[in-house]
Formats: structure tokens, C-alpha cells, sequence
């Protein structure tokens, strides 16, 4: 009897705890925009008149139905539906039956909010969809698909903004936004801004192929926009660790069966900010965004795929800001594929630091501009193992791979670009001389156009024979670089561009040569490359060292260095050779000698070997 009585004591026990489980909800009343303002995108609400306080619906009933049997947590107070923060550091949080509920802040936008879990902080974009309350036989949540996806993802924004970040994924699908109906442009919407520490993460980073007619026409994880002049999401100024990945954003791209439509002033990431200084205490406000990373995430048909830049740039009041100069730091693009884009790319901004690395960016000349990455400003900017380029050389060339306005350092690793109606072109007005451009390891066959007076330095790159074009005011320094292909391996591939003539020394197109390393003579007449010497362009210096000449040098070494040799000969006017065996004849003229007991300097001039 006793045993049987302290089972059921137990089983009422179990009971009334489930019948009054109570899960948390809790957050901060909060805007999330990111404009030309230049204020940081998350704001409190105000305090007074109770602005910071929220209202608690069930979600699914179209706040209809004010929440019931909600208690308070961590200090805050609630009335009713109506829960106010504590004034320690404005937090509200309420407990309450239900697993979701529906807020309304102080200024009327609402928004879906989960309790509470072990899985808090991880978030499905599907969650935040449209939702109905059923109640009976048991209550239900029913989601329904939305043809636009905009409101779904700024309500996981904000969720994630009150927590300081989290991670929101995007599962197969194709997710509209900017939209009324899926089509229709909707004259509210402004770009989606994305908070602190928030990852974005879809199912896959695979590209779409919208205009055939394949069975699979669209990529796993597609976010995509409907109409001209609208921007997917905005990074603002006092944003940090953000991540997006294995993803695709798309711009406002004809689908299989469809008219052309307009891209124009499709941007799939704009971050915008300032650097504030406060007109009255000349304070400065950096407002400083750093640490993002774009990974495995897709870029097509958009006018701009990521555009970085400063508020008010064009009307900029130096009064009020540091002109060029917000500050948007470590960044990192990592295998990202972008396409038909009419700028993949953009930077605009002094105080920014980038590695772009593993990716591929296509251009098409088209498509113009047809840039790759536009840099306009930038101070350290590290590209490695990527690819740029065009589709073929007619109708599908590329435009420029890399377009360069001003840069403090690019280095360029294990990159490549072909197809291209230029690799690299830089703006004569702005390349100053303290620009540093080192090109390491690449492969180079379109035109490269330095102009300006920047420093251009090239190590161990293959180019094609008139590759580089450099104007007078850069200079330029190569080690083990080589023009054209072996020709005992590829015959009659150097050539003068546009002609079947051969090229027999390839090599750099004016600027001015401070160094370069040289090669020998390869292939055989007709096919032929001369040797190129090893080149000091400009004043020589031997510090605490000595210049040693070769020993072995004889006097018949002399005329056979300026016998033709393949159509050229080796030596010009101007050499000077130490001959172990020359003796000065009463003329001045080198003449055969004897080892050991003669021997001089010979130098090249008038065409003739002296040794006075």
C-alpha cells in the first residue's frame, strides 16, 4: 500500500511539472539598418515613453491573441502581454508556455521569437516564415512558404543581432527577396543588414546555369533578386566577425524562357561606412568593421558582386568624416567563383586589407565595364591561386582582370588571367611611386598596362612575349622571369602580336628596368629566342665586398663574344672583361698574349677591344 502510494505522489508530481513548464524568451529592443548615415546599423530603442518595451502575441494569430501566463526573468517586469526591460542594461525577458511567441517593439515592426534551448544560436531561415496557429486537436504551428523570403530573413537578422550573432542557415532552395509576390518589386525594401557575428551558410556554393533548358537549373542555396537597383545584404560600420558561405547570390537574371532583365545596380554585399569626427569635439569615431569571411559562395550576373565604399563619398564634408578612409579590415574571399558579373569585385575605401584566394573570377568585356576586381582604393590588398579571364578570345573575351586606381601593396601569388583584353591596367593619375605591385609565380598571356610611377616587381612569372607595357615613370624589377614558351617544345608560339613574325627578344616594353635576370639562347634559326643578359638598369653600388670578373676569360674568348652568333652578337660597345692572357698593343688594341705573365682589362669601344 505504502509503495503504491508513492507511485502515484510521483506521478502527480510529473504532472504539475508539465502542466507548468515555463520556456524563456528574452532579447533587446533593437533597430538593424545599415545607410548612408554612417551610424552604426544597431541602435537601441529610446527609453522614454517605454520605447524599449515589448508586447507578447501568440505567434500565428496576426496579433490578435495577447500572450498569457507570462512571468518575469532577470529583473524585467511584465503587465499582462506588455514585458519592459531591466534598467541595468536594457534586456527583457519573460517565461511563458508557449515555444514561440510573436514580439512587437516600441516601434511597431514585429517579428517571430523562439525560446530559449540547447540548439539557440543556430537558426533555419524556414523557422521565421509565415506561420498559423492551429488549436485543435492539438495546438500546431503551421509554416507556409512564402514566394519572398525578405521579411523571414530580417526577422532572423534581428534575432540574431539581440544575441550578438549565430548562425542562420539556408537549406536547398531558392529564396527571393525585394519582392511583394516573388516578382512584383516592392518600394520598401532596402538591403537586408547583416549584424555582428552572424553566419550565413546555405547547402551548397554550386552555381546556377538559369538560362538553359537542363533538367537542374538552379543551385542548391540560391538567394535572388527580381529587379534593377536593389542589393541583397549591407554590411555597416561597427560590424564584425561575419561569415558567408557555400551559397550562391544572384542578381536579377532571366530564367529559362524568359525576356532579358536588368541587373543594373544589383549588388550582392555593399558594405558602406564612416570614419565620423564629431564637428564640435573633432572626436573621431572610426566606426571600425573587420574580420569577414566569403567562402565558397557564388556571385552571378549582379553590376557589383562585393562593393566596399564610404558613405557620402561623392559629397564628402571633411569636416564631418575622414574622406576614403572607414575603415573595413580583414577581409578574406575564399574560394569564390564569380560570374557575369559586370565587376566582380569593387574596393573603395584607403583603410582596407584583403586576401582573395583559390577563386575564380570571370569577366566579359560585354558585360562592361568587365572588371574583375576594381580596386579604386585599398591599402594591402593579397591575391593567390586565383583565375580571371574571359570564355574565348572573340565575342566572349574578358575585360580587365585586375583594374587598379590607387593601392599601397598588391601581391599577386600563383595567379593567373587569359582571355582577357587586359590583366592588369593601372590609372596613370593615381599610381604613385610609393605603390608596390610583386607578382610572384603567375601565368600571363593578355596585356599588362602599367602606367604612373609605381614599383613594379616581378618574380619567377611566365608571360607571353609583349606582355608587359609599362610606361616611363614605372619601374620595374625581374627575377627569373621568361617571356614565350621553350621553342624546342612549342615552335613558332613567340610572335609579335598580331603577326606570325618571331619575337627574338621578348621581354619587358619600356618603363625603366632597374633589374633583371637573363637567359640563354634557346631553339634554332627560324625558331629562335636570342639570350637576354643579366641587366642593372640604374646606379650600381658594391658595398663592403668585391666584383670579381671571370679568371678564365682568353683573349680568343674576345672575338668570339662578338662573332654573330644566331643573327646577333653578345657584345656591344661598353663591356669590360678581364682576359688572362691580353697584352695593350702600342695602339691601345687587345692582342694575343701569354698567360701568367700578360693579362688585362679589356673594354668594348668603337667596336673594338682595348686594353689601355
Amino acid at each position: 500500500m505504502k509503495r503504491t502510494l508513492f507511485v502515484f505522489v510521483n506521478l502527480a508530481l510529473i504532472c504539475i511539472t508539465v502542466a507548468t513548464a515555463q520556456n524563456r524568451f528574452d532579447g533587446y529592443s533593437l533597430s538593424v539598418k545599415a545607410d548612408n548615415s554612417g551610424v552604426c546599423p544597431v541602435r537601441f530603442l529610446p527609453q522614454q515613453n517605454q520605447q524599449n518595451h515589448v508586447q507578447v502575441f501568440i505567434a500565428g494569430t496576426n496579433m490578435q491573441k495577447p500572450a498569457t501566463g507570462l512571468t518575469a526573468c532577470d529583473f524585467s517586469t511584465v503587465e499582462g502581454n506588455r514585458v519592459g526591460p531591466n534598467s541595468a542594461d536594457q534586456k527583457w525577458c519573460f517565461q511563458g508556455p508557449e515555444e514561440l511567441y510573436e514580439i512587437k517593439l516600441g516601434n511597431g515592426d514585429s517579428y517571430l521569437w523562439p525560446m530559449v534551448g540547447r540548439d539557440t544560436g543556430f537558426y533555419n531561415v524556414k523557422d521565421f516564415r509565415p506561420v498559423k496557429r492551429t488549436e485543435s486537436p492539438t495546438v500546431k504551428y503551421l509554416y507556409s512558404e512564402p514566394a519572398d523570403y525578405t521579411k523571414a530573413i530580417r526577422n532572423a537578422m534581428m534575432v540574431m543581432a539581440s544575441r550578438q550573432g549565430g548562425t542562420l542557415l539556408f537549406p536547398s532552395g531558392d529564396y527571393i527577396v525585394g519582392t511583394t509576390d516573388g516578382n512584383t518589386r516592392d518600394p520598401s525594401y532596402e538591403a537586408i543588414t547583416v549584424p555582428s557575428g552572424v553566419t550565413i551558410t546555405g547547402a551548397s556554393g554550386n552555381f546556377s546555369v538559369p538560362t538553359t533548358n537542363m533538367p537542374i537549373r538552379a543551385s542548391a542555396s540560391r538567394i535572388r533578386l527580381r529587379n534593377n537597383r536593389q542589393t541583397i545584404f549591407r554590411i555597416g560600420g561597427c560590424t564584425n566577425a561575419v561569415t558567408v558561405r557555400n551559397i550562391e547570390m544572384i542578381g536579377n537574371t532571366a530564367l529559362y524562357g524568359e525576356g532579358p532583365r536588368d541587373a543594373t545596380g544589383n549588388y550582392g554585399i555593399e558594405a558602406l561606412g564612416e570614419w565620423t569626427i564629431d564637428p564640435i569635439t573633432k572626436v573621431h569615431l572610426p566606426n571600425t568593421s573587420q574580420f569577414f569571411r566569403f567562402e565558397n559562395v557564388t556571385f552571378q550576373n549582379l553590376d557589383i558582386g562585393i562593393f566596399v565604399h564610404n558613405t557620402n563619398q561623392p559629397n564628402c564634408n571633411s569636416a564631418r568624416q575622414m574622406c576614403n578612409q572607414w575603415q573595413f579590415d580583414n577581409i578574406r574571399v575564399d574560394h569564390g567563383m564569380f560570374l557575369y558579373n559586370k565587376t566582380g569585385i569593387k574596393i573603395d575605401t584607403f583603410n582596407t586589407d584583403w586576401t582573395i584566394a583559390n577563386s575564380q573570377i570571370n569577366t566579359a568585356a560585354a558585360n562592361a565595364p568587365g572588371n574583375g576586381i576594381h580596386i579604386v582604393r585599398a591599402a594591402g590588398i593579397l591575391i593567390e591561386n586565383t583565375f580571371g579571364g574571359g570564355t574565348d578570345e572573340g565575342r566572349n573575351i574578358g575585360g580587365t582582370f585586375l583594374y587598379i586606381d590607387s593601392v599601397g601593396t598588391l601581391t599577386l601569388i600563383g595567379v593567373s588571367a587569359e582571355r582577357t583584353q587586359k590583366t592588369i591596367y593601372t590609372v596613370p593619375s593615381t599610381s604613385a611611386a610609393s605603390q608596390m605591385m610583386t607578382v610572384i609565380g603567375g601565368v600571363f598571356g593578355s596585356p599588362i598596362e602599367l602606367n604612373g610611377r609605381l614599383n613594379f616587381i616581378s618574380i619567377g612569372n611566365h608571360y607571353s612575349a609583349r606582355t608587359i607595357q609599362a610606361g616611363p615613370g614605372v619601374t620595374v624589377t625581374s627575377n627569373g622571369d621568361r617571356f614565350c614558351y621553350d621553342p624546342l617544345v612549342l615552335a613558332n608560339t613567340c610572335l609579335e602580336p598580331g603577326s606570325r613574325t618571331p619575337v627574338t627578344k621578348p621581354g619587358f616594353d619600356k618603363g625603366r628596368l632597374m633589374f633583371r635576370t637573363g637567359r640563354l639562347p634557346e631553339g634554332q634559326p627560324g625558331n629562335f629566342i636570342d639570350r637576354q643578359s643579366n641587366y642593372f638598369g640604374y646606379d650600381v653600388e658594391i658595398g663592403d665586398g668585391l666584383m670579381q670578373f671571370d679568371s678564365n676569360v682568353t683573349f680568343r674568348d674576345l672575338a668570339a663574344f662578338v662573332a654573330p652568333s644566331a643573327g646577333s652578337s653578345r657584345v656591344r660597345d661598353g663591356a669590360i672583361v678581364y682576359c688572362k692572357d691580353c697584352r695593350k698593343s702600342p695602339n691601345g688594341v687587345c692582342s694575343q698574349g701569354q698567360a701568367g705573365t700578360d693579362g688585362a682589362f679589356a673594354k668594348r669601344i668603337n667596336d673594338q677591344w682595348r686594353c689601355d
